[in-house]
């Protein structure tokens, strides 16, 4: 036994001689020492900053950033800018290069001291050397210098510690430990599960576990919250790639498929190009390659964008020669270093392309606005986060050259549009007036327990009705529902109302109990196109992991019920509970309520929220009453791009008749006549858009709109009656054909007021 031992021990000494990094590479305690002195050089006290983000999640240890720019201890309105070092631990080139970066930033050569005097005035520049620092231990003690994980604690048995580092010197095999670059939550799903193993002839088996659960890394943590909280315009996360083949080369974000970029993809693959084109490759024979992000596996530079707008490019550094001598690495440094200033001249546009688009949001007494959402008309998304202007009202967005459309909106506040241009030549900067709305007390006369929701056409919110609700003035749909335990057993009061002044609402509940819908049996659906999957508890899309992608644009799934008798009744809402993950802006699902005229009510997602099982509505009122209606579900995709799709567990019908509900305003109980116009439903529309106008007594004159206002279509609507009637029109059949897909505007006007609804047309 003790023989057997000692020639283990023998094996493992010379493994770890054998595998011992360069002297010229960074320890952790060196570099810990290295920032640490920085911090106590006098002459630096106004330029550099120090601080702790965070710590590791298995030992405990700091993770260090420094912050370089003129008053590095305030947070000031300037362009930030991050470099990450490292996030694997064997990928050891990044941190040399960044420290390299912060020594040349606080002590350049004299003939770049200006250069550099500008950057620090004019950027706030923020540098992590390694938000891995029990990865980098596990390398510089030799254990396994192809280590690539933290040491977050795993066993064999499953994904919960056994107080032992489980790991392999060879290359994969490490049961513990988390792949950083698979711990975002932007497309985590997608990423490697505990100890799967890798299907390539490279074979690192468990070498990319994507962790329990998003962000279940507090390292990771650590840059979510530093990217959170500083609107980065660009960043560099520094990599290396082991295998050699995604060597020396640049990666944008991103192309899926082969067919789907996000809208920015333009200036951020120009950028890209620039970066490589900075830096010469390893055997001085042409420079890196510039390339797109294809995979969707909970990557950084993927997030990065998508949460905050920032453009980070994964760099994969050097070549499958992961950590050479010292010679290499500083050539491999100086070869780095220009990419790295070029982020940073783009950023203010000194000597380098400019375009740009910035500005200040104020409010009509001049005091700055905080988180106002700033949409590019041009560049929006639904994949893409809000993008709000900061604590100092600042926005900024970095644009090929052109002009844009840019809408801000914030609640409280009328929604403000202007036009910019963005040239290479200069930065544009603009001042942005909002105006605010005024704000109405909006309370309910109610016992128990109850949750409003109140949305229009681009806020939405929850809140118990303990509390006033306040609103601006506009029209509001405000739904009241009873809750019990997270359900709701009554049937909700839903009304879309003008608020203008402060109200009391006598909320009025119909003695309407629930018909639950048989819609996980097969049989209860009287049409049924598509592959649907009936289980035995929920309705789902899919029985795999991800839903079918169609074969043809024109195939749309759908489910349709019986006729269900509801006569006698006014109002109608349809409960459904379920969750959904779709692909942003191309794949989407329905709920529709429709009699023998067609659609009268529905609601359309085509987003996601998977998370847990939610409750939404899809509601009608007609003051002359239903007799009987269906249930319609629908599900459409495109060619490309798949998640993981739709399961609805149940929904319930409720109908029934309602007495007109009693509006007060705050001075008295006088009810308040409403004559409203409600928002153009299906939206986005495939044909047929609708709009629901209720007590009018006057004419009424609609007109369409292009995107261009150019008139489209003009109707005047007379004889009308205070009670509901519906507008419809015909997308598809204009003058014998149909409309160019876009967005299109419509004016309802009488001679005492006028609405403005606006609908995306999706020609099929």
């Amino acid at each position: 036994m003790f023989k057997k031992y000692f020639i283990h021990f023998l094996f493992l000494n010379n493994l770890l001689f054998a595998q011992a990094l360069d002297s010229r590479y960074h320890t952790l305690p060196e570099i810990e020492a290295l920032l640490d002195s920085l911090d106590q050089i006098e002459a630096y006290d106004n330029i550099y900053h120090l601080e702790t983000i965070g710590y590791s999640t298995h030992e405990n240890l700091p993770i260090k950033a420094v912050k370089i720019s003129d008053n590095a201890y305030i947070k000031e309105d300037e362009g930030k800018i991050l470099f990450l070092g490292q996030c694997h631990a064997e990928e050891v080139l990044g941190v040399e290069a960044v420290i390299e970066l912060i020594k040349y930033l606080l002590d350049p050569p004299a003939a770049d001291a200006q250069h550099v005097n500008i950057l620090r005035q004019n950027l706030e520049i923020w540098i992590v050397p390694t938000y891995n620092p029990e990865g980098l231990n596990v390398v510089h003690a030799g254990l396994d210098v192809s280590y690539r994980k933290n040491k977050h604690d795993f066993s064999s048995a499953g994904p919960y510690p056994n107080g032992i580092f489980d790991y392999n010197p060879a290359i994969g095999n490490d049961i513990d430990g988390v792949d950083f670059n698979r711990n975002y939550d932007f497309n985590w799903i997608f990423g490697d599960g505990f100890m799967e193993l890798d299907p390539s002839n490279y074979a690192a088996h468990y070498d990319y576990y994507k962790g329990p659960e998003p962000w279940s890394e507090s390292e990771v943590q650590a840059i979510r919250d530093l990217g959170l909280d500083n609107d980065f315009l660009f960043s560099i996360a520094w990599h290396s790639s082991r295998s050699g083949s995604l060597s020396e080369k640049v990666f944008t974000s991103w192309n899926w498929e082969n067919s789907k970029f996000p809208p920015d993809i333009d200036i951020m693959k120009n950028i890209g190009d620039n970066l490589a084109a900075k830096i010469v490759k390893e055997d001085g024979v042409g420079n890196y390659l510039s390339r797109y992000g294809t995979s969707r596996r909970g990557k950084a530079h993927a997030w990065f964008y998508k949460a905050t707008g920032c453009f980070q490019y994964l760099i994969e550094c050097g070549t499958a020669n992961l950590q050479p001598d010292s010679a290499l690495i500083e050539d491999t440094i100086d070869r780095l270093m220009p990419a790295q200033l070029y982020l940073l001249d783009r950023a203010i546009g000194y000597n380098e392309d400019a375009a740009q688009i910035t500005g200040i949001v104020r409010d009509e007494t001049g005091n700055i606005l905080e988180d106002v959402d700033v949409i590019v008309e041009e560049n929006d998304s639904g994949v893409l986060s809000p993008r709000k202007t900061d604590e100092f009202g600042r926005f900024r967005r970095i644009l090929v050259p052109g002009t844009y459309t840019l809408h801000f909106r914030k609640f409280g506040y009328e929604e403000t549009v202007i036009q910019a241009t963005a040239n290479n030549s200069v930065i544009y900067e603009t001042e942005v007036l909002m105006t605010s709305k005024e704000m109405s007390d909006i309370s309910f006369n109610l016992n128990g327990s109850w949750v409003v929701r109140y949305s229009n056409d681009v806020f939405l919110g929850e809140q118990t009705t303990n509390q006033i609700l306040q609103l601006p003035e506009g029209f509001w749909t405000l739904s009241v529902l009873q809750s019990e335990d997270g359900a709701f057993d009554f049937m909700p009061w839903i009304r879309t109302i003008n608020v203008s002044t402060n109200m009391e609402i006598n909320p009025t509940f119909p003695d309407a109990s629930p018909t639950i819908l048989e819609i996980t049996d097969s049989s209860w659906w009287a049409d049924v196109s598509g592959d649907w999957i009936f289980n035995e508890e929920t309705l789902n899309t899919n029985s795999g992991f991800l839903y079918a992608n169609n074969d043809s644009l024109s195939e749309i799934w759908t489910l349709e019920s019986s006729w269900l008798d509801v006569s006698g009744s006014n109002r109608i809402v349809l409960e459904i509970n379920h969750q959904y993950e779709l692909e942003w802006d191309y794949d989407s699902i329905e709920v529709s309520i429709v009699n023998i005229n067609g659609k009268i009510a529905s609601k359309i997602w085509k987003d996601q929220d998977w998370e847990e099982l939610h409750t939404e509505f899809v509601w009608v009122n007609d003051t002359s009453g239903f007799d009987s209606v269906k249930v319609q579900l629908t599900f459409g995709r495109d060619q490309t791009v798949a998640y993981r799709g739709w399961l609805v567990e149940s929904m319930r019908l409720f109908f029934g008749y309602e007495e007109e509900v009693s509006i007060q305003t705050g001075g008295g109980f006088n009810p308040i006549h409403l004559g409203s116009a409600s928002t153009a439903y299906p939206n986005p529309s495939t044909g047929m858009v609708a709009i629901d106008l209720e007590n009018w007594r006057e004419p009424v004159n609609i007109t369409v709109y292009n995107l261009l206002g150019q008139e489209v279509y003009r109707e005047r609507l007379m004889d009308l009656s205070s009670q509901r009637q519906t507008w419809r029109f015909d997308l598809l059949n204009q003058r014998g054909s149909p409309v160019s897909s876009g967005v299109y505007f419509i004016r309802i006007s009488g001679n005492k007021k006028e609405f403005i609804r606006k609908c995306v047309f999706l020609k099929p």
